[in-house]
């Protein structure tokens, strides 16, 4: 009975490890879910704005319909969901905070070795001062049709071109060549 007091414990505590896994796991698999469901209506958006009116229509989804996207999402799942950028077009709502820099480091590092866009991702929970919080972050790589509003000078047409410096006068998202990192969509979430 002595080694049974001794081993109640160590039981204990691997159910207790298990448990924080399971916790961990449910997280990370809504986390994933609610972020492509993002990316997946963003993308749907932009590509039906390019169709409907090219590169200058698109800014304004990018402009106004991702923050309302990120927002109803959010709002929907009890999250803060928005996206950030490597280098911010918008410097209210794109520049990373700390954590958010990590995993772009990382994202960086990981499409520097090869690894496919869709296999990358970053999760941790931390301690805050209100408690514990889950972050996500899923990288976005610049995609072919993006190099209109976010390629090299000779790719943005003088109409984009006008276009951004109307709405993002501080722009510094542009130089950017398929299959390079852009930023991330990131999440946050209070954890158990």
């Amino acid at each position: 009975m002595r080694h049974a007091n001794k081993l109640l414990p160590l039981i204990l505590l691997g159910f207790s490890v298990l448990s924080v896994q399971a916790q961990d796991d449910e997280l990370l698999k809504h986390s994933r879910a609610v972020s492509q469901s993002m990316l997946k209506e963003l993308g749907q958006k932009l590509q039906s704005a390019m169709a409907d009116g090219g590169a200058v229509n698109a800014i304004g989804v990018c402009n106004t319909q991702a923050p309302e996207i990120a927002g109803r999402v959010s709002s929907q799942n009890q999250v803060k969901l928005s996206r950030v950028g490597t280098r911010a077009r918008n410097p209210v709502m794109g520049v990373p905070n700390d954590w958010q820099a990590k995993a772009l480091a990382q994202f960086d590092a990981a499409l520097a070795r090869g690894d496919k866009p869709a296999d990358i991702e970053f999760s941790e929970t931390v301690e805050t001062a209100n408690g514990k919080e889950f972050h996500f972050a899923k990288p976005i790589v610049l995609q072919p049709m993006c190099v209109s509003c976010h390629g090299s000078t000779e790719q943005i047409s003088p109409e984009v071109k006008a276009k951004l410096h109307e709405l993002y006068p501080d722009d510094k998202a542009v130089g950017y060549q398929p299959g390079q990192l852009r930023g991330a969509v990131v999440l946050s979430r209070s954890a158990p």
